[in-house]
């Protein structure tokens, strides 16, 4: 029976043994399999770690890379001599320590401004070679230290045109924030293929290379040879390894760039797994309670036990987030989406985004909206709802008001363990306006340079057409020696295609205009018939060489002078007209059509048409003929130099004046071009037209517009005016005329008619009636070829086309009363007579002082020549009182400029100083200039090249004592 009681308290205790056993074996259990998931945990956050520093390093290469790409824009658009200063002012500003520049050939300069060649890179060139941006591998350069070299292919034009390479010491990306972790316990650093050190951190000193540093802290080859195999086979993972005598995690992570390296990460496992040294301790504490108590109270225990130990996960995380937040500009998230619950959240929070901590864990989403991501953006929708499956990057704005200040957020959205995510923000925007400040400077740089190319193109072109009359004219009149006329007329031409360029050198100088990219228009007199005379003298020589015919086709224009830009007005009809005959074939024809439309008392609308029959223009060209450097598509086309620039400015010149253009073109058949500008007229009196009523006129051309244009004009100042369109039915006519004896009272041919042409038909008329009727050569051309011949065959006189109506009627006036073979229409002269005048001439060109004394001795004047302002101060200081009537100073000289002897000789206290005229005569023509002359005391100003006229008008207005201390 005392049995009983025993296996009675054998089976009590058997039940409280079973359960503690029980429990123990599930403790032991549960205690496995926590260490196993708390180790893959620590795996998992230190490659978390290695990832964001990862993230980081890539990032701080990422903005170098767009450094040097912004470099090497601007590099493109800088001239060759400012390459030096650019790579040194970039060297100032940026944390690379060296740059250099070399061209296609693989010759250039560094930031030093030593010359530096391709060849003696101590790197794999990408740049030059390839036409590759990348990145060097890490050597030691001329810092003494590693160092890594970005590279970048400078383009121009969509052309490689030479690289640009910038050095950087790599241990400078070694940045406490980004290199080290866990409050300091974990450490990183980068090294290459071989273990090698590239970015160097603790305990990198000792030892050359990663294996060395594992080897001297006792891990064993096998530890060695796996970290050598899963870095040469590129994978990411974690290792157990020995490190100052303690069990410790090494990460290994293949890094973006320099190409081939890892990022190496090591902290003791013990940091790692504090959260599993605690949970071991409790379960042995649970253990020692099951052998006191029952399991009711053992589980009580375990669950007081375990609220405890959930409180200080909770508060070592929350130190965790604190410590990352404190020491990084970044706002952390843990969010559980299953839950739809916030485990943690940085407290930095509220200062970087404006909610409160609170506010986000009722709320998740005001994370997001608060750094400016719309609601409906899938990424984030994705992390809310626990889809999200890679990790995702936004970046957005926040301040819509034009009143707010805007900032930009990075938003990092990564899937995290244990079905958590993890959301990282950072403020951006001090790099974000860094790339728009960028990206605006290489708009800016970009459009300056398409600015001066056009602007020098344009200019090339204006400037070499004149200058093609001004040779052509030239070498005719070095073959018509023996001919003055010929010779004079060439001169005559060539003074105004000077005259033009002259005009042209002007513009080019007037800087503040070139820098505001606006031309002001300038309102002048232009005298119709001489700007067209010059145009056709321009255009001319080339069209003949081409074998072109030029017509030009107008009605009886009223007016011949206007108010307008004379040199504006001339280069949209000369860029017309030379585009028609580039893209005419040889042998084409080309027309010029001038026609005016009253439209109030004082102004008028002049319409010019341009009109050949060159290649043409396809209606897709035809919608963006005007933009610039727009060139059709078309091989006959490239035997053509240009820009595409010519008609973009006509139509720019031609909207400044307020006026139209348009086109209408053919593939194949040519190309027309209207023009139509308002045009103001001067001021004056209306000019009482001659009497000629009563009298008759033979009108001879083969454009019928013509001939009914001149008759109808005719006609109504009472002209009986008859027209015919031939050669010979002008003689039958002028015959019959005679023989009613009702003879013409003059006869008006053109020159260029089929069958039979105006000299031709002069001559046959004058066979037939002898020489007492005038006749009158019409001509678009110029007739100085044909002036001789025309002249023997019995021509009178000529006119030329456009026709206006005051010249022809002055013409027929004279002509019809008697008048003999009309001269050309003489410049108003200016007495050259400089006898007894004593002039002083100061200038530092030999070559200036010879044409001044030619000129003005040859005009009787006494010159004396000097060669700076000194020499000009002396002499006049060494003469008599009066001596010299007039001082010719130039500005510009060496040892004393014309202003300083200028105030010289007027402060030099002689009774004649402050009344001798002094004329500045220099090449600096502006506004400016002119005013700093008076301020010396200058009396007048003339511009260089010296116009005679103008010397000869100013130096009479002092000679007769007309000056009254006033520039000109």
């Amino acid at each position: 029976m005392k049995t009983k009681p025993k296996k009675k308290s054998v089976a009590t205790l058997a039940l409280p043994a079973g359960i503690c056993v029980a429990a123990l074996s599930i403790s032991v259990f549960f205690l496995m399999q926590i260490i196993g998931r708390m180790n893959l945990s620590a795996n998992q956050n230190l490659l978390t770690s290695s990832k964001v520093i990862s993230e980081g390093l890539n990032n701080k290469i990422s903005l170098d890379r767009e450094l040097l790409f912004t470099l090497a824009n601007m590099l493109a658009s800088e001239p060759e001599s400012a390459i030096g200063e650019a790579l040194r002012d970039y060297t100032d500003s940026t944390d690379f320590f060296h740059f250099t520049y070399v061209d296609m050939e693989g010759e250039g300069i560094d930031s030093d401004g030593e010359s530096v060649r391709a060849s003696d890179f101590p790197f794999d060139d990408l740049a030059l070679s390839s036409g590759t941006a990348g990145l060097s591998d890490p050597y030691y350069g001329t810092s003494g230290r590693l160092q890594i070299t970005y590279q970048s292919p400078v383009r121009k034009d969509g052309k490689q045109i030479g690289a640009v390479y910038a050095d950087r010491i790599i241990n400078d990306y070694n940045l406490p924030t980004l290199f080290t972790f866990n409050n300091g316990d974990g450490y990183a650093y980068v090294v290459d293929r071989d273990g090698n050190y590239i970015i160097e951190s603790r305990g990198t000193a000792e030892q050359p290379d990663i294996y060395s540093y594992l080897a001297m802290q006792g891990n064993s080859e096998a530890v060695q040879n796996t970290l050598r195999e899963v870095i040469q086979e590129g994978k990411s993972g974690t290792l157990v390894v020995t490190n100052g005598n303690q069990k410790s995690l090494l990460g290994f992570l293949p890094i973006d760039a320099p190409e081939g390296c890892y990022l190496i990460t090591m902290i003791p496992r013990t940091v790692l797994q504090r959260e599993s040294a605690l949970i071991i301790i409790m379960l042995y504490t649970m253990f020692a309670f099951l052998l006191i108590t029952v399991a009711a109270i053992a589980n009580l225990v375990i669950g007081r036990q375990s609220m405890k130990e959930d409180a200080r996960q909770k508060a070592y995380r929350e130190k965790l987030f604190g410590n990352l937040s404190a020491n990084i500009d970044f706002v952390f998230l843990l969010y559980t989406p299953f839950t739809h619950k916030v485990e943690l959240v940085s407290d930095n929070l509220p200062a970087l985004l404006g909610v409160t901590v609170q506010q986000v864990q009722e709320r998740p989403e005001l994370v997001f909206s608060a750094s400016g991501l719309s609601p409906d953006d899938p990424a984030e929708m994705s992390f809310l709802d626990g889809t999200l499956k890679e990790q995702v990057t936004r970046e957005a704005m926040v301040g819509d008001d034009p009143n707010e200040v805007k900032r930009w957020f990075a938003v990092h959205m990564i899937p995290a363990d244990y079905g958590q995510y993890l959301a990282v923000l950072h403020e951006t925007t001090k790099e974000h306006n860094m790339r728009e400040h960028l990206a605006d400077a290489l708009t800016q740089a970009q459009n300056s340079n398409r600015a001066r190319t056009a602007f020098f193109s344009s200019m090339s072109h204006d400037i070499r057409t004149p200058m093609n009359g001004i040779i052509g004219m030239t070498n005719v009149a070095l073959n018509s020696l023996d001919n003055r006329e010929k010779v004079e007329s060439c001169l005559n031409k060539i003074t105004a295609a000077s005259g033009h360029l002259l005009a042209l050198i002007n513009e080019v100088l007037d800087m503040s205009r070139i820098e505001s990219g606006k031309i002001s228009l300038k309102e002048e007199l232009v005298h119709l018939p001489s700007m067209i005379a010059n145009l056709i003298s321009f255009i001319r020589p080339d069209m003949d060489k081409k074998g072109q015919s030029f017509q030009l086709k107008s009605q009886i224009l009223e007016h011949d002078t206007v108010i307008s830009d004379g040199l504006h007005l001339q280069k949209i009809l000369l860029n017309l007209l030379s585009n028609a005959m580039k893209y005419t074939q040889a042998g084409g024809t080309i027309s010029l059509q001038i026609a005016e439309t009253k439209v109030e008392s004082d102004t008028i609308r002049m319409c010019f048409v341009v009109e050949d029959n060159g290649i043409g223009m396809t209606p897709e060209f035809l919608e963006r003929v005007f933009t610039p450097f727009e060139r059709a598509e078309d091989s006959r086309m490239s035997q053509a130099a240009g820009t595409g620039l010519g008609l973009a400015i006509t139509k720019s010149i031609v909207d400044m004046m307020e006026g139209e253009i348009c086109v209408e073109s053919e593939k194949d058949k040519g190309s027309r071009f209207t023009v139509e500008i308002p045009l103001k007229l001067p001021n004056r009196q209306v000019q009482e037209l001659p009497d000629l009523a009563g009298y008759s006129v033979l009108i001879v051309d083969d454009d019928q517009d013509a001939c009914e244009s001149i008759s109808l004009m005719l006609q109504e100042t009472g002209i009986r005016a008859d027209w015919v369109m031939s050669g010979m039915a002008a003689v039958d006519k002028a015959w019959q005329a005679h023989t009613r004896e009702d003879d013409y009272c003059i006869v008006i041919v053109d020159w260029k008619m089929p069958e039979m042409d105006g000299v031709e038909t002069a001559r046959q008329i004058r066979a037939r009636l002898g020489s007492e009727m005038p006749i009158l050569l019409l001509s678009s051309y110029d007739w100085e070829t044909v002036k001789e011949e025309a002249i023997q065959a019995g021509i009178n006189g000529f006119l030329t086309k456009p026709i206006f109506k005051a010249d022809i009627l002055e013409r027929l006036q004279h002509y019809i009363h008697g008048g003999q073979p009309e001269q050309e229409e003489q410049q108003t002269q200016i007495s050259q007579n400089l006898e007894d005048l004593r002039i002083l001439v100061a200038d530092d060109n030999e070559l200036n002082l010879e044409i001044m004394f030619e000129i003005l001795n040859s005009s009787g004047a006494e010159v004396d020549s000097v060669h700076n302002g000194k020499e000009a101060l002396d002499a006049y200081l060494k003469s008599s009182q009066n001596y010299y009537q007039i001082i010719l100073m130039d500005v510009h000289m060496p040892e004393m400029n014309g202003l300083e002897a200028t105030k010289e000789i007027r402060n030099s206290g002689r009774a004649d100083a402050l009344v001798v005229p002094i004329i500045a005569m220099t090449a600096d023509v502006f506004k400016e200039d002119i005013r700093r002359c008076q301020e010396a005391g200058m009396n007048a100003h003339i511009g260089k090249p010296v116009e005679l006229d103008k010397l000869y008008s100013t130096v009479r207005k002092f000679l007769n004592k007309e000056a009254q201390g006033e520039m000109e």
